[in-house]
Parts: C-alpha cells; sequence; structure tokens
C-alpha cells in the first residue's frame, strides 16, 4: 500500500520543511544586516586619519655630484686579511662503507 501524498501527515511535514526553511533565510538575512550595521557603527566610531593636504619638502636647488662606490674596501689597520677564496673548490668526500652494523632484535 502506497501513502497518498495528500494525506495530513505529509502535508504538515511539507509545512514545517517550509516554516524551516523561511526562518534559516530570515536569520541570515539578519546578520547579514547586523554585520553590515555594526560596521557602519565601528566606522562612524572610530573616524580613522583626516585628510590634509600635505605640502611636499622644499627640494634642494644645488645640484649634487655623482661619487660611484669604491672598487675595493681597503683593510683596516690592524686587522687581519680578509679571508680569500681557495684555489680549487672542495671535492666531495667519500662515501663512509664501514658505518655501523645493523641490529638485529633478539626475538622472542
Amino acid at each position: 500500500m502506497t501513502p497518498e501524498p495528500n494525506s495530513p501527515r505529509y502535508r504538515a511535514r511539507d509545512t514545517a520543511v517550509r516554516r524551516t526553511r523561511a526562518i534559516v533565510i530570515g536569520v541570515a538575512a539578519g546578520a547579514v544586516a547586523l554585520s553590515g550595521a555594526g560596521s557602519a557603527l565601528a566606522a562612524r566610531a572610530f573616524k580613522g586619519h583626516t585628510t590634509s593636504s600635505v605640502t611636499a619638502a622644499p627640494t634642494d636647488p644645488t645640484p649634487r655630484a655623482a661619487v660611484p662606490g669604491p672598487q675595493t674596501v681597503p683593510p683596516i689597520a690592524g686587522e687581519p686579511a680578509p679571508l680569500q677564496p681557495p684555489a680549487e673548490p672542495p671535492a666531495a668526500a667519500a662515501p663512509d662503507t664501514s658505518g655501523p652494523s645493523p641490529q638485529v632484535s633478539g626475538g622472542s
């Protein structure tokens, strides 16, 4: 026997589903509205910086000479000589084949 879709039980269920959906939509819309109102209130309460025109710093009319940087840094008196690169790059170390022997469990 198949249940009838127009029975009072199904109509009550459909009404409850529609009512629940409307409540959820209302709560979501209320949350969005309260969030917007809270941000607007915070924006009014905390004004931030005022906008004002800032005058630019006066420019110096005298031209400046461009001086290139030093080619080498001279050593400081009394200090040891600076480090020099090695004559040839370091070689890779040979792999160590005499490593520790693997441990074996005593078993039970």
